[in-house]
């Protein structure tokens, strides 16, 4: 097949020199990033805290020195003198004042957000899951960089926490039989991101002595993609142990979100505040918009430190954790509406299979996978025998197939007499179409 000039690669590259080309610059500008990572540009950190340097090499990963107080994961020094004014968020109760430290500083500490005998509860079970997880061989470790001369990092995560414990499964649904504050963080949830948002993700990380220190980064993650007005995403963090400045309490830079969000693909040109550790009660619960400059700690205990990050997003984003692979069949079948649309297993618009999308449940065409019996439409044509025409396509067994079948006004009657009878196994539950009506 021979192509017309315009369409062929070279001219085409000929005709996109990088000057002509539309948002390329922008889109690769990497920024607020690629400046707040360049040694001597961030207050608490002068010889820089990311392996990737400003000119887009790799550096080695830096042993630790907890003597060097110019180091951004060292806050006892600099870092403590220049917050020592300041009123920075303290743990309470009172959702004002909640929704007022969010709004100023992009976090906000809630006291006491699991009763004494939940947190006792979430504490045992994630302790059993993560033990078990490394006698079986199937630890995941990762969040940190590899401690030099080790294998592998010592940070261990948890992953898809709704499969391990009818808990977490509350802690995702608010529900206040598994996290009393619930209700109040839904409610600050709502205010932030909007009422109709996802979970993206729900982990465990147990964080192990003298671990390297995670770079700090905003979990929004969408460089260079930032808006000044409001945040797309925001973290809950379940606090496990007492945290703080031993044990890498996690690291902040108070009122970054407001800082690194002023214009897209713009640089930083003025050095950050310093990052501090966050100190709390195991107990509390820690939100945090998706605009702020974090990251994990250095522990420097003997003990580990385990903490939850459940990240919630707004609708139209891509979930991290693509739930609806890895949750277990028996938890999608007896879940909650609310619980189903936070995992994006009923999509409204986005986020479908084969056009089931506007509202649909996906439970049914998960369970046809596990089973091996999906049947997704192929190539058809009108001439096809009527075997091939009334298979048992999975789209018939989908909420918008059902709805419309008995109304498809061109079916062939053996179609409709060897399909009518086709039912879902699985049934909707009762409830309202969004989790945030009653």
């Amino acid at each position: 097949m021979s192509l017309p000039r315009a369409f062929t690669k070279e001219y085409i590259a000929q005709a996109s020199l990088k000057e002509e080309q539309l948002y390329t610059s922008f889109l690769e500008s990497g920024e607020p990033y690629r400046s707040i990572n360049q040694p001597n540009a961030h207050q608490s950190a002068r010889k820089g805290y990311s392996v990737d340097a400003h000119d887009g090499d790799r550096l080695e990963t830096p042993g630790l020195d907890l003597e060097d107080q110019t180091l951004y994961y060292n806050t006892q020094g600099e870092a403590q003198s220049y917050w020592s004014d300041f009123d920075l968020p303290k743990p309470t109760q009172a959702i004002r004042q909640l929704r007022e430290d969010l709004r100023r500083w992009g976090y906000c500490l809630i006291d006491e957000a699991l009763s004494a005998a939940q947190l006792e509860r979430m504490q045992k079970r994630l302790a059993e899951q993560a033990e078990a997880e490394r006698l079986a061989g199937i630890a995941s470790w990762m969040g940190t960089p590899v401690v030099p001369g080790d294998d592998i990092p010592n940070t261990q995560f948890l992953h898809a926490l709704i499969n391990k414990g009818q808990q977490f499964i509350q802690c995702v649904e608010h529900d206040p039989q598994g996290v009393q504050a619930g209700l109040v963080m839904e409610q600050l949830l709502n205010e932030v991101i909007g009422p109709n948002f996802l979970m993206s993700s729900f982990i465990g990380i147990i964080t192990r002595g003298l671990n390297i220190p995670q770079a700090l980064h905003q979990d929004q993650g969408t460089a260079p993609f930032q808006d000044p007005v409001a945040p797309y995403t925001c973290n809950t963090m379940y606090i496990m142990d007492d945290m703080g400045v031993e044990n890498g309490g996690t690291l902040v830079v108070p009122g970054s979100h407001r800082l690194l969000s002023v214009r897209s693909g713009e640089p930083v040109t003025e050095s950050l505040p310093p990052a501090i550790n966050v100190t709390a009660k195991a107990g509390t619960v820690m939100m945090f918009e998706g605009r702020l400059l974090h990251g994990t700690g250095v522990n420097r205990t003997d003990r580990p430190r385990t903490a939850l990050v459940m990240n919630s997003v707004k609708p139209f984003m891509r979930q991290q954790e693509l739930h609806m692979m890895s949750a277990r069949s028996d938890i999608l079948t007896n879940a909650s509406d609310k619980l189903l649309y936070r995992l994006g297993a009923r999509p409204t618009g986005l986020g479908g299979i084969e056009g089931a999308w506007n509202g649909d449940y996906l439970v049914n065409q998960r369970l046809m996978l596990e089973r091996g019996d999906y049947k997704p439409v192929g190539e058809l044509s009108p001439n096809m025998d009527l075997e091939l025409l009334s298979a048992p396509f999975s789209y018939r067994f989908s909420d918008a197939g059902m709805k419309q079948r008995d109304y498809q006004p061109e079916t062939l009657p053996e179609v409709r007499e060897q399909t009518e009878s086709l039912s879902q196994e699985w049934q909707r539950p009762r409830g309202p179409r969004f989790p945030n009506k009653a």
